[in-house]
């Protein structure tokens, strides 16, 4: 009974397309991390703004765009896994996705395959849109794609000059017979048959690819003969088989048929190819050592050898030696290849591992390839250095013409970025080659035998062994690489920890810590060099530049006098006083003037040009010079409640439900006049009102209609929940948001008409229409409730008269509940919003209450919804240009500003980058990262790359070795320790080359058994790579941190790392952890207890053997779980009187754990397991169960599909705002790290919220349009184990369940009633519960 939630969405960008799927104003891009597709416009200058964001309930793995009938947008082509194609389009009316068609072949896969399907199916779409393929293995569904115009595609056709043949084409030549396609259809019925069919030899197949310049749908099929490795290609080196096939597809309205006909074949391909590129004339071949071109009439004409290792037999093509080079292209392969038709020219730029750019120069005279090389284009500056494993390369602005290319590329370690190459014609064109003098030991003494080739003569003269001492040297003029945007990525992460660091100092500019007891989660971030730590923040951490201390204060205002600051404004509520202080002198009190000081201020203001200063108290309003001289005094009869001020006018809400509005004289600035309003006002209850500026109107206004110039508008809103307004001149005409009072998806202004009968029933509390955002700033709707809930629409960029909420993406986060379900929300300190436009650069708002709340946009993001700080916020004004006044429940005042450092606020949390690594040393991949709580010190392990040397058990080389070759890399491992106050590594320890660490956890160790005191050391687990003669080895490491003095200048070396025991041991050490006071380390295939004496000693005490290997190990208590590579993972009990480890359980199904974690809900005890099939599981230790065998069979409870792959796991305190009673174990949630840069978190949930949360999911999936037509209850259990566990209590989801949120207000009491009478009331309570569970950190 436990519920998932993603607590950071994933950030590695998985797949990018270009096209026009929300607008035809421009080309955009359109950007894939895991399930979320993000929309951006790119500026001229490569700046991304996202403009729509979709999230999809299934891993996406493939996305094409494909024209669309009637209209300038294109229709998405999605894969999803296992095999699913959806085909959807933009819906303009209600900003959604909406799906066409949707083609599911996971069964009929299943049926057909004679092998085990792959997690993801490929898909490969024809160049000319004509039809679909999704292959799996050895089967694959071909789906063909209605046309558009079927007279438009035949000219398409007739301009092609290749046909299946190699001739030339009659213009009347057959092509895919297609009957009338209907109207409502965009697909014709989809055929699936497996691979072989094609032709009876393809088995073992390597990549499927589309050809172009065909008049008929073309497949090239690469596949092999028989599985073929590094390790027995001499036995069989030329494996690989490449077949080119012409589909002559016909259908009709319940069938498809497909036949082929073979246009060529070649056979004899080396062992290492394994991706194609199909380019204008033919197909490019890309293995790791070496490039192939085969042309469109199945002709090899040429190879190019990139590295030692290619394979110098191939004698079928002209052979191209750049061995030289030692360029290695291993999969996956990263490419972008474009077509010019004025220039008539082709690019095909390639990426490989590291990031390095690759040209591939191609010449043509009719179809002979004249120059085929590839040139390695060196990059001027270390633009790319932290990135590494490029994802996907998008071509943007093709239509450009300039100097320069822009290209998008997303990187599984380091930020996608748009990176512009400038030069890149110049840089090839440069490309020069020389001849240097050697030694003969330097020049290579391979050639080649086969003299009578044709091409040889124009094979690279440094592959001949020639009888000079010359050998020829290329150089390449380097090219600029400048980055112009990026998108923040914080994947993989492979460890976690909880830790202080926002918390570390007690006391911030003589005041206590605004985010003190705070706890961060700290992750290790990146591969290589881009490899740092990530501080994800649970609440914002401001950067604090001013504190000061009142005595008597619950509200301020600052006035600025020509742009600077002059008077602060205090008041106190409980006092009835008012005080003016002089900032520029010291915050000296301000005595002159006639300013009313002996009444509760509700709101100051400068007004007039910033020539006047207008007080308004709770019965009278006072307009004073900027000395505070009285000009104009006012009262009113009943209490004011709220006002807004834009020059020149005042608007004044009273307690009665009447509204003022007040007009400043425009000559002499000393009077004020009222402002006549509609008269159906008089009949209306207003709650509260607000003075905005916005073209929402404009199409309703007279001379307009067609001006998007922002109007001064007078807004309200009525008891009955209505937002109206009306401008200046209203002739007793206003307007509403047509759905506001239910919360509708899409808002629209209309004309408002008093309606027959009104039921006051006020929920909103305070609306706002302003900018927010960075560079590019959006306007959005903001409404705040009497209940603390946040609700936000946007304003559409086609009709401004519409907003539309963002139900698709990310929503807000949940921050209260309505019928007073979270009273203790808003109940201490009022929540009220307050637009700050200038807050260090970005237009934000902040939220006063016990919980303050600050929304940021980030240009590449939907706005997001923060915790600020971890005190309460009760007032709060404008300071200087960049930053806010705040004052706490103590009446402690401090100014804050953004903090901008290495920060991110485009994710669900904020994420702050952390770099180890200096100029001055590389420690390349940070592995682990672990919290020292007693010295509140930082352990990061760190893996350098270094070469290999393939040393045997004598210190000589093993036999074959060649120096001359590339080699395998090997790893040098080490310990740091890193102080969080300035991050600087104050000592570290290193291993021996060839040494890894696995694990490194710091414990709480007893020391002496009689008085049980205990000592935190950190415990370090190594493994020796050795070659696979020798046996494994490995060594485990115990450090202590002991307090030192400190390096002079260097106040922050005040600890130190000290060894307390060493032991190398037979057998690598993958694994350490606590258990009751001792330590646990595995040594291969056995686990061991071990026991710290009080003289630094270890020595074992008990031991227990695992089927294979331990993958990881965790404790609760007394307990441990243990997880193996193949046979699942135990559950074992461990006593200490005698020393024991006693076997309870075991899992039944043989699962490749990854990582595990123990998941306690009350009484019970529950497992979350993760395998490297990236689904998690959920065993139970029962006992009673029947079917146990007294607990010896854990319970599988339910196994929840993954999006990405799980790399850690840790067990934290949970956090409960409603608790049901005293419990003897606090409650606990796992938090699990992920490769493509999420977080989640599992939350255990009572018996009566899980089956309320269950309905609810239920209603949701049923009733709810899901994008893609993916269903997420399938999407998340259809796996293996469905059948085997108990289906009857799966996992819930709460990114599922959360779109109760954005429901209508109807909808949500709809819902709830399925669920129970008072469901309504209990279910925002419990999504309050799992929304604020990560809490518990702070404090």
């Amino acid at each position: 009974m436990n519920i998932y939630d993603d607590i950071l969405d994933a950030t590695v960008v998985s797949l990018s397309a270009t096209g026009h799927f929300t607008t035809s104003k421009y080309e955009e891009l359109l950007a894939v991390k895991t399930n979320m597709i993000s929309v951006y416009r790119v500026s001229l200058k490569g700046r991304l703004i996202l403009t729509n964001e979709f999230k999809f309930q299934g891993k996406i793995t493939d996305i094409a765009t494909i024209p669309q009938k009637d209209s300038e947008l294109d229709c998405l082509l999605l894969c999803t896994t296992l095999a699913k194609l959806s085909v959807v389009r933009y819906d303009e009316l209600h900003n959604t996705v909406e799906t066409l068609s949707l083609h599911y072949y996971e069964e009929k896969f299943k049926d057909i395959s004679l092998l085990e399907l792959t997690r993801e199916s490929s898909m490969r779409i024809d160049p000319i849109k004509r039809c679909v393929v999704l292959f799996n293995n050895d089967v694959i569904a071909l789906l063909p794609l209605l046309p558009l115009d079927l007279n438009e595609e035949e000219e398409e056709d007739g301009n092609e000059k290749e046909d299946g043949k190699g001739g030339e084409m009659e213009e009347n030549a057959p092509r895919a017979k297609r009957p009338k396609p209907n109207k409502e259809r965009f697909t014709a019925p989809s055929t699936i048959f497996p691979i072989n069919h094609l032709h009876q030899d393809i088995r073992n197949v390597i990549d499927v690819q589309f050809l172009r310049n065909f008049t008929r749908p073309t497949l090239a099929i690469m596949y092999e003969t028989r599985p073929v490795w590094a390790g027995n290609s001499q036995l069989t080196p030329f494996p690989i088989t490449y077949i080119a096939f012409t589909l002559d597809i016909t259908f009709n309205e319940i069938s498809t048929e497909v036949k082929s006909t073979v246009i060529a074949v070649v056979k004899d391909l080396s062992w290492d190819f394994h991706t194609m590129i199909p380019i204008n004339n033919g197909c490019i071949l890309i293995g790791s050592n070496e490039l192939a071109y085969i042309d469109n009439t199945g002709s090899l004409q040429s190879v190019i050898l990139l590295n030692s290792y290619a394979n110098k037999e191939i004698k079928k093509a002209r052979i191209l030696d750049r061995t030289k080079s030692q360029i290695l292209l291993n999969k996956p392969i990263s490419y972008s290849w474009s077509h010019s038709k004025e220039r008539k020219e082709e690019t095909l730029l390639m990426m490989d591992h590291e990031a390095a750019f690759y040209y591939i120069l191609l010449d043509y005279e009719g179809r002979l390839l004249t120059k085929f090389d590839i040139i390695n284009l060196p990059i001027v500056n270390d633009t790319l250095k932290d990135n590494f494993n490029p994802t996907c390369i998008s071509r943007l602005n093709s239509t450009l013409s300039g100097n320069y290319i822009d290209l998008f590329v997303g990187f599984l370690s380091g930020n996608a970025s748009v990176l512009r190459l400038n030069n890149l014609k110049s840089a090839v064109e440069s490309r020069e080659e020389h001849k240097e003098t050697a030694s003969p030991t330097e020049i290579d003494g391979e050639k080649f035998e086969d003299e009578d080739d044709l091409y040889s003569e124009e094979a690279s003269d440094a592959g001949r062994n020639n009888e000079s001492k010359e050998i020829v040297v290329e150089t390449v003029s380097p090219f600029d690489i400048e980055v112009l945007s990026y998108l923040r990525n914080v994947g993989p992460i492979t460890s976690l920890t909880s830790s202080k660091i926002c918390s570390v100092e007690k006391f911030v500019k003589g005041l206590s810590n605004p985010n003190r007891n705070e706890m961060s989660l700290v992750a290790t971030s990146g591969n290589f060099t881009g490899s740092h730590l990530t501080e994800i923040q649970i609440s914002m951490r401001p950067e604090v530049q001013l504190a000061l201390k009142f005595i008597s204060i619950t509200q301020m205002w600052n006035l600025k006098i020509k742009n600077k600051d002059k008077y602060l404004i205090t008041t106190d509520s409980n006092k009835k006083k008012s005080d003016i202080y002089l900032i520029d002198k010291n915050f000296a009190l301000y005595k002159e003037g006639r300013f009313r000081r002996d009444a509760t201020t509700v709101s100051m203001s400068m007004f007039g040009g910033d020539k006047r200063i207008v007080q308004v108290t709770i019965n009278h309003l006072y307009l004073y010079d900027t000395n505070f001289r009285r000009l104009t005094t006012m009262k009113f009869e009943y209490e004011v409640v709220h006002v807004s001020v834009m020059d020149p006018y005042i608007l004044i809400t009273v307690s009665r439900g009447d509204i003022k509005v007040y007009e400043l004289d425009s000559k002499h600035k000393k009077k004020l006049f009222r402002v006549e309003l509609p008269d159906i006002l008089r009949e209306m209850i207003i709650t509260s009102g607000v003075i905005l500026r916005s073209n929402m109107c404009n199409e309703f206004l007279t001379g307009l209609e067609n001006s998007s110039e922002e109007q001064l508008l007078f807004t309200f809103v009525s008891a009955d929940n209505q937002i109206i307004f009306f401008p200046r001149e209203h002739n007793d005409r206003i307007f509403q948001l047509s759905g506001v009072d239910q919360l509708q998806e899409m808002l629209y202004i209309s004309t408002y008409s008093l309606p027959d009968e009104v039921v006051p029933d006020p929920s909103i509390k305070q609306v706002m229409i302003n900018k927010l955002g960075h560079n590019n700033k959006e306007e959005y709707l903001t409404i705040l409730t009497f209940g603390g809930e946040v609700y936000q629409y946007k304003k559409s960029s086609r009709r401004h008269s519409r907003f539309y909420r963002n139900i698709a993406g990310g929503d807000l986060t949940i921050t209260g509940a309505p019928d007073n379900a979270y009273a203790k929300g808003v109940s201490s300190i009022e929540r009220v919003m307050h637009y700050i436009p200038e807050y260090n650069g970005c237009s934000v708002i902040l939220i006063t209450g016990n919980v303050p709340y600050i929304m940021v946009k980030e240009d590449d993001s939907v706005p997001r919804l923060f915790k600020f700080a971890n005190i309460p916020l009760v007032s709060l004004t404008r300071w200087g240009k960049h930053s806010v006044m705040c004052v706490d429940d103590i009446k402690n005042a401090r100014v804050y500003t953004l903090d901008r450092d290495n920060m991110y606020y485009g994710n669900k949390l904020p994420l702050r980058k952390i770099n180890i690594s200096n100029a001055m040393e590389d420690y390349m991949t940070l592995t682990r990262v672990t919290y020292h709580e007693r010295s509140q010190m930082f352990i990061v392990c760190y893996a350098k790359e270094i070469e290999y040397n393939a040393l045997g058990e004598d210190g000589v080389k093993l036999v074959g070795y060649k120096d001359n070759f590339p080699h395998a890399k090997s790893f040098k491992s080490g310990v740091l320790l890193v102080n969080p106050k300035t991050w600087n590594v104050i000592d570290k320890r290193e291993f021996s080359d060839n040494s890894l660490i696995n694990d490194a956890r710091t414990m709480m160790i007893q020391l002496d058994s009689r008085t049980r005191r205990r000592k935190e050391y950190v415990i370090v687990g190594v493994a020796e790579v050795e070659t696979e003669d020798l046996p494994s080895s490995g060594s485990l490491s115990v450090f202590d941190i002991t307090e030192v003095v400190p390096e002079p200048g260097k106040p922050d070396t005040n600890f130190k790392l000290s060894e307390v025991f060493k032991e190398d041991i037979r057998g690598i050490v993958s694994s350490v952890c606590d258990i009751s006071g001792r330590f646990l380390i595995n040594q291969s295939q056995k686990v061991i207890v071990r026991d710290v004496q009080e003289d630094n000693s270890v020595v074992p005490v008990a031991f227990l053997d695992i089927p294979v290997f331990v993958t990881d190990v965790k404790s609760f208590g007394n307990f441990l779980i243990i997880g193996d590579s193949m046979q699942g993972f135990q559950f074992i009990g461990f006593d200490a009187e005698p020393y024991r480890m006693i076997p309870l359980g075991r899992s039944v199904s043989k699962l490749e754990t990854v990582s595990l974690e123990f998941l306690v809900n009350g009484g019970d005890i529950f497992f979350a397991v993760t395998d490297t099939k990236d689904i998690l599981h959920i065993f139970k230790y029962a006992p009673d169960e029947p079917n146990s065998l007294s607990g010896q069979r854990l319970v599988h409870c339910t196994s929840f599909n993954l999006h990405s792959t799980n790399t850690c796991m840790v067990l934290l305190p949970r956090n409960e705002e409603f608790a049901v009673q005293e419990k003897s174990l606090s409650p606990v949630q796992v938090i699990g790290g992920q490769s493509d840069g999420s977080v989640f978190k599992l939350v255990p949930l009572r018996e009566d919220a899980y089956r309320r949360l269950y309905v609810l999911q239920q209603q949701i999936t049923e009733k709810e349009v899901q994008l893609g037509g993916l269903n997420p209850r399938m999407e998340r259990l259809s796996n293996e184990f469905y059948q085997s566990t108990h289906a009857v209590r799966p996992m819930l989801d709460f990114n599922v369940i959360r779109r109760f949120n954005t429901l209508s207000v109807e909808k949500r009491k709809v819902m709830a009633q399925k669920a129970g009478r008072r469901a309504h009331f209990e279910i925002w309570r419990d999504l309050i519960n799992i929304e604020f569970s990560l809490r518990s950190l702070c404090g």
